[in-house]
């Protein structure tokens, strides 16, 4: 009887020595992390509603080792005074046949960085569009992305619509305020029912203000502007027939231009968006602000005219009509020397344009 007592008891203790051993195995090894689904994106963080008035710089990411210059020009545009930035990115097509739109290394920030740039300057207080093109790698004569011809233009919006709805996904994460679904495509606008998909998709990833940027003498021929939130339009009207004349003349140049603007806007019941205006250091700017390789010799006064021109006209202009301008463009680096340039460091225009952007 006593052996199979002690039978029992040496088998219980040689099972709860196992199950120590078992228990001390386990304690040193990681536990599977549970599979759950990523959480939607970030909601912007200010009411899109009270935005303040829309008065700005255009800032193109296109030098691929330019990140760190870029954050100092932020930096420098916010101690100015500025809150509102328009990032250009772009992306390539081989030439106006090709179907196929990609990233090029080469010629922008990575991903990443673009990321990074926007959060740095919604961290600084800066409110940012951003606005999306299409470059063409190999361009004859006067070939440009408002000119393409793809052979299959189902093909070509498929790969579009793949671009923007990426970047448009950026844009939500990174608190972007305003996303522009293209820019100066007029041979594609006809399409409106490829637009309407585009901008449903987009819609889908992105809770913020939508606009498309219009060529200046093509906007009224936008087909879907009742998707969107804000006439988008670029602004490089000729406004002189020689190269410097008195400022009066360039105003009243702008009155019937700047009339029409707003009786379409008033028409669609939606506001209009300058999203590029500006004008190069070149003495004929004034004739052919959209030249950018003009030819002549620099003169920033003509310039200055320019933007004195442009701050009369629009300055008062009614905000439910009007919603505002991104100036074309700061251009990290740039001097006053530069031939051709529209960036304003160091310009006599630079003081005027600073005043009007930071509402002082």
């Amino acid at each position: 009887m006593k052996r199979v007592w002690w039978k029992l008891v040496a088998g219980w203790c040689l099972l709860l020595s196992l199950l120590v051993a078992l228990i001390l195995t386990g304690m040193g090894r990681e536990p599977h992390a549970p599979r759950r689904k990523l959480p939607p994106p970030a909601p912007l963080k200010f009411p899109l509603a009270h935005l303040p008035t829309i008065r700005g710089f255009c800032m193109q990411l296109d030098q691929p080792n330019g990140y760190e210059t870029y954050r100092r020009s932020i930096r420098t545009l916010r101690q100015m005074g500025c809150r509102w930035i328009n990032f250009v990115i772009n992306a390539r097509q081989k030439d106006i046949k090709s179907e196929k739109i990609a990233f090029n290394p080469s010629a922008t920030l990575s991903p990443a960085q673009i990321r990074k740039i926007l959060l740095h300057a919604h961290e600084l207080g800066i409110h940012t569009m951003l606005m999306p093109i299409v470059l063409l790698d190999h361009a004859t004569g006067d070939q440009w992305r408002g000119g393409i011809k793809p052979r299959n233009w189902s093909a070509w919006f498929t790969s579009y619509r793949r671009y923007i709805v990426t970047v448009a996904g950026w844009a939500q994460r990174c608190h972007v305020a305003i996303f522009s679904v293209g820019s100066e495509l007029i041979s594609a606008e006809p399409h409106t029912t490829q637009w309407d998909r585009l901008i449903a998709a987009v819609r889908r990833v992105y809770r913020g203000k939508l606009t498309y940027s219009a060529n200046w003498d093509h906007y009224t021929s936008v087909r879907f502007w009742n998707r969107l939130d804000y006439i988008g339009m670029n602004s490089y009207y000729d406004l002189a027939r020689h190269n410097s004349p008195p400022v009066q003349n360039i105003i009243a140049r702008w009155k019937p231009i700047a009339n029409r603007i707003l009786r379409f806007s008033d028409a669609l019941g939606k506001p209009v968006l300058i999203t590029e205006v500006g004008w190069d250091n070149l003495q004929n700017t004034l004739r052919k602000p959209w030249d950018y390789v003009g030819a002549g010799r620099i003169d920033p006064q003509v310039q200055l005219k320019a933007y004195q021109a442009f701050v009369r006209i629009w300055k008062f202009m009614p905000g439910g009509h009007f919603a505002g301008a991104f100036i074309w463009e700061w251009y990290p680096g740039s001097k006053p020397t530069d031939y051709g340039t529209y960036s304003l460091q160091g310009e006599p225009a630079l003081n005027l344009v600073e005043h009007w952007i930071s509402g002082r």
